[in-house]
């Protein structure tokens, strides 16, 4: 293998890490305060539970499979695919870690801090 195969290689297997550790910094269950974390899975009340894997999303009633995503920066942006009470429909998420919270944007709605769950 040449110099240059190795190095787009090599380039490439950094690319897939930044990728992976992305995913593993919004993966997970989220919510606005511990008392939330405690309650059922997945609450459509005042204090429901972000729940976010590598092929799905859940907030506030909707189940969504990923479509899309892509990262710019610390954000993590997302074209899902959602079934819930208003029906189906595609919506935008983006997710921004930051000081040990995530910041929330679900359907173009305002931004909302949340910290993960134990």
């Amino acid at each position: 293998m040449t110099l240059r195969k190795w190095a787009v290689a090599a380039a490439l297997l950094a690319a897939l890490s930044a990728s992976s550790r992305a995913a593993d910094a919004i993966a997970g269950r989220w919510a606005a305060d511990a008392a939330a974390c405690e309650g059922g899975m997945f609450e459509t009340g005042a204090a429901p539970l972000l729940v976010v894997t590598s092929y799905a999303v859940r907030w506030r009633g909707d189940s969504c499979r990923i479509g899309r995503m892509y990262k710019a920066g610390e954000t993590t942006y997302i074209q899902a695919f959602c079934w819930g009470e208003a029906g189906e429909r595609s919506i935008s998420v983006s997710l921004h870690p930051h000081a040990g919270r995530l910041s929330l944007s679900w359907d173009r709605g305002p931004r909302g801090d949340l910290q993960r769950c134990p």
